[in-house]
């Protein structure tokens, strides 16, 4: 009989070295186009900071140029062939339409100017989407994506407007909308672990027509204590697996946990391995890192960098930015002795953060992503093949095929 594989025999135990002391060139920043937003979701990390309030409602016209201005310096000096924007809020529909368009020119211009390819996305609850917006987004080539919970019941219970209504008829609307014009959004949800993740699996595919879409956890750090995720992603993972992988539909977040463990780099911003280097752009020009770190509280994620001052590449110098690169970069005691440490990476950032340790803590959601991992593996492990490399007496190295033992 072989010996018993485990998932992290696929890679070596890494430590807090593993990861790049330097901040890699940026690529992308987050845009923030409104600081507002036009519903009152229960769960939304954004205005747990009350600092927002603080911002111009929409991007400024001084920050927006002034950010051209960086962005195409910065391409210059670092000879980038490909840049992303992704514009998000609040609301970014909020935005107007003639600015959006102005900025878009903006941005075109750059592109013809530099030969870089400015790759554009837009992340939207879609009640604001018209036939113009839909021009708009097939005129400069912009993805979309839309936030949609689940069937009626389970996203108005959270997703509300300000009146306490739900949002779901007019988010669908939405999606008929940009469909009817030719475009086929992304879409992103959010769990509610007191519901049945076959219902969404269910209503996204079979119903609004979804392939490829992304369930997430709620956003929370230690001090918000919620409900374990376990048995949600478990019932996830095994509806997916037994009934809609055939049909080819792929949940990115369960894809980026199968990769991560067999041992290949997990691509998500919910778990794996890597840095956390996003940029994000206020509305009044100020630089700042992942705006989700805003669920930690007031002032959580203020920086002193700004468009109207510094370069873009300048804000990898800013305390705040700085602060929670490098947390990113270092993993507490408990995520670098834990045997998926190569498939987990610790989690999400915001989730690990306590007011007693900062982010020198394991996710919020530790001891559930533990038993999810566990039993995707317990599922995946039977049904691999391997390579595995054994040295001989000789020194010499040969590849060996296996299944894997469950």
């Amino acid at each position: 009989m072989p010996e018993q594989f485990q998932p992290h025999d696929l890679a070596d135990r890494r430590n807090a070295s593993f990861l790049p002391a330097e901040v890699p060139v940026f690529t992308f920043v987050l845009v923030k186009l409104a600081s507002r937003c036009n519903i009152n979701c229960t769960y939304c990390y954004w205005f747990r900071d009350a600092d927002v309030y603080k911002k111009p409602a929409v991007l400024s016209v001084e920050s927006e140029v002034a950010f051209c201005q960086r962005l195409e310096e910065h391409i210059r000096a670092h000879e980038l062939e490909c840049f992303m924007l992704v514009f998000h809020g609040g609301e970014p529909l909020l935005f107007p339409k003639h600015r959006f368009i102005d900025f878009q020119k903006r941005l075109d211009a750059i592109q013809q100017r530099t030969g870089c390819q400015i790759e554009r996305g837009v992340t939207t609850n879609a009640i604001l989407i018209d036939p113009a917006w839909c021009d708009i987004f097939k005129r400069y080539e912009i993805a979309v994506s839309v936030s949609v919970d689940g069937p009626p019941d389970i996203h108005d219970a959270t997703r509300i407007d300000f009146k306490g209504k739900g949002t779901h008829a007019d988010t669908v609307r939405g999606i008929t909308v940009l469909r009817h014009a030719g475009l086929e959004p992304g879409l992103i949800s959010v769990c509610n672990p007191a519901t049945d993740p076959q219902r969404v699996l269910a209503y996204v595919v079979d119903e609004l027509g979804f392939k490829r879409f992304d369930i997430l956890p709620p956003d929370a750090t230690h001090a918000d204590n919620p409900p374990p995720i376990a048995d949600y992603f478990i019932k996830l993972f095994d509806v997916w697996y037994d009934t809609y992988a055939k049909r080819g539909v792929r949940i990115s977040t369960l894809d980026a946990m199968i990769q991560g463990l067999v041992g290949n780099m997990a691509m998500s911003d919910t778990i794996g391995l890597g840095p956390i280097d996003t940029v994000t752009l206020m509305t009044d020009g100020s630089l700042e890192p992942l705006d989700v770190l805003r669920i930690i509280g007031d002032g959580s994620t203020s920086s002193n960098s700004n468009v109207r001052q510094n370069s873009l590449q300048d804000v990898q110098a800013d305390p705040r930015w700085r602060g929670a690169f490098e947390a990113s970069t270092s993993l507490c005691d408990t995520c670098r002795a834990c045997e998926y440490l190569d498939s987990c990476g610790g989690g999400h950032l915001a989730q690990r953060w306590s007011k007693e340790r900062g982010f020198d803590n394991p996710s919020v959601y530790c001891d559930s992503w533990k038993r999810i991992f566990d039993h995707i593996w317990a599922r995946i492990a039977p049904t691999l093949i391997v390579d595995v490399e054994k040295t001989g007496r000789s020194g010499a190295t040969k590849h060996i095929d296996r299944a894997a033992a469950p």
